[in-house]
Formats: C-alpha cells, sequence, structure tokens
C-alpha cells in the first residue's frame, strides 16, 4: 500500500490551527464592535478605554492611575480628560481627605449609555454560554479568557518596553 493522497495531521495540531482561526476570528470581531461602539459614543479608543476603566473596575480614579493604565502621559490624560469632561461622560472631583488629588469618576450619562448599549450584548453573551455549555466547560472556558488576558498584560508591558520604530 502507497502513501496516503492526503498527509494526516495529528489532532493537537488540527485543534491548534482551530483555536488560532477562532481567535483571530474572535479578535477581529471584538475591534469591528468596540469600533462601532466608539462610534455611537463618539469618543476613540483611548477614551473608550478609560471610559470602561471608570465605569467597570475602577468606580473612582486618580489622572496619573488612568495615565499608568492607558500608557500615556500627565499631559496626554488630561487632554483625554478634558475631552470626556466636555462630553459629559467623567466628573473631576478634590479627593474628599487630600485636597492635593483628584478624583475621576464616571457620570450618569456614561453609566446610562453604557448600560443602554452594552448591557444587552452581554446578558445574550451570558445566555447564549449558559445554553450551550455545562458547568465544567464554562469554568474551562473562564480559565482559558483569565490565562489569555493575562499573556495579554504580559505582552502589553513587554511593547511598553520597546522604543517605536523610527519613521523611514
Amino acid at each position: 500500500m502507497g502513501k496516503p493522497l492526503c498527509p494526516t495531521t495529528s489532532e493537537p495540531a488540527r485543534i491548534s490551527v482551530e483555536l488560532k482561526r477562532a481567535l483571530e476570528f474572535y479578535h477581529g470581531s471584538v475591534e469591528d464592535l468596540v469600533r462601532e461602539l466608539i462610534r455611537v459614543l463618539g469618543v476613540n479608543e483611548t477614551d473608550r478605554r478609560a471610559l470602561e476603566i471608570v465605569l467597570l473596575e475602577e468606580k473612582a480614579t486618580t489622572p496619573g492611575r488612568l495615565a499608568e493604565r492607558l500608557g500615556l502621559t500627565s499631559a496626554g490624560v488630561t487632554i483625554m480628560l478634558n475631552r470626556l469632561e466636555k462630553q459629559g461622560y467623567i466628573a473631576r472631583s478634590l479627593h474628599p481627605t487630600d485636597r492635593r488629588r483628584v478624583l475621576v469618576m464616571a457620570t450618569e450619562l456614561a453609566a446610562d449609555r453604557v448600560q443602554e448599549l452594552v448591557v444587552p450584548m452581554i446578558v445574550e453573551s451570558y445566555k447564549m454560554l449558559l445554553n450551550y455549555y455545562d458547568a465544567a466547560e464554562l469554568e474551562t472556558i473562564a480559565d482559558f479568557l483569565t490565562r489569555a488576558g493575562e499573556l495579554q498584560r504580559t505582552h502589553r508591558q513587554r511593547l511598553r518596553e520597546v522604543d517605536p520604530y523610527s519613521r523611514p
């Protein structure tokens, strides 16, 4: 008997290819979704990420902390905060115990708009996941997403330490 007409692929290699394709599809679709979200909100990507941080992660934060999280200079974060404040999405106030510090918080307008736009998508996503996967599979998915997110943070930090390419 001769060689098979089509070379066989090992199962781990096949799964690896499928995982790569799925991740590329997922990342592309998330980027497309985010692009539409920033269009509707009337912000840019950095502003959107700042809103995400103050709405979902750190209800009240400082400009310095936002600059650190977003990889911005203090001047850059000030310009960004001025834009978001002008749009009514954030408010700045003095820290209650340290009057030298400023706190940044999302406004009710920002919370309402994100609630209206994003929460229905999140609810639909959870319903879909709960309908398709059992508890053990959901734990595996959550573990994968957590590890992938941690890896992305590591990659981001490495890139922050690389000087930008010079222009030709």
